[in-house]
């Protein structure tokens, strides 16, 4: 026998729509955020570090020179760990803007993961991975400009550290480094969910209760 019963109990008006644009979405990061590059080995030009991928300017890029793949083994791509300040809010976008030349540096494959352990060492649990679509089509993505939607992600937690590889680009073979302009965490305000005792199912104000056979 199957059957399950349900307790809710809600504290606030919960509304099931997928935004749409980057402006339905609050970034998690600000400039100024704890960063640092994935590897950390310092190969960036002094004025195209990690913490230009979240400062919110266009005209300023993050060049990494192992993203051409002839990568570091320990990650398997380049990218970025942050720590945000933004609260410990779910993610559930990624939004990305080409930079300033030579679209063969373009990633076009992501990888998100999240910590609550250390920025540094993690460990790292991976939440999400998929294409940039816009970067890998046949035309080159305009220069400084965003991708022409935020990659929506299935993810119900919140963590304290991100990590953002980009584990493809472009055209390896062409160029000797992955760049990108801007990285944006986005988040439409939701709260983790937790599994309490009893099968209680909670998320900021609102109970779930799951009993019987399932």
């Amino acid at each position: 026998m199957r059957y399950m019963s349900y307790a809710l109990a809600f504290a606030a008006v919960v509304v099931f729509a997928a935004p749409a644009s980057a402006q339905d979405y609050t970034v998690l990061t600000a400039p100024g955020d704890p960063v640092i590059g994935v590897p950390d080995d310092g190969d960036w030009p002094g004025g195209e570090h990690p913490g230009l991928a979240i400062d919110q300017d266009l005209g300023t890029k993050y060049l990494h020179f192992k993203g051409d793949f002839d990568p570091d083994p320990g990650t398997g791509g380049t990218g970025i760990r942050v720590t945000p300040s933004g609260g410990r809010l779910v993610v559930k976008a990624l939004n990305f803007a080409a930079a300033n030349d030579v679209p063969a540096r373009d990633p076009i494959q992501f990888r998100l993961s999240g910590s609550n352990g250390s920025l540094e060492d993690g460990p790292y649990t991976v939440i999400a991975e998929g294409m940039i679509e816009d970067f890998a089509q046949s035309d080159p993505w305009p220069r400084d400009s965003w991708i022409s939607a935020p990659i929506e992600i299935e993810n119900f937690q919140a963590y304290d550290h991100y990590e953002i590889l980009f584990t493809e680009i472009r055209d390896a073979p062409a160029t000797n480094s992955m760049q990108i302009a801007e990285i944006e965490l986005l988040t439409d305000g939701s709260t983790p969910w937790r599994i309490e005792p009893a099968g209680r199912l909670v998320q900021a104000g609102s109970t779930v209760t799951l009993e019987g056979e399932l």
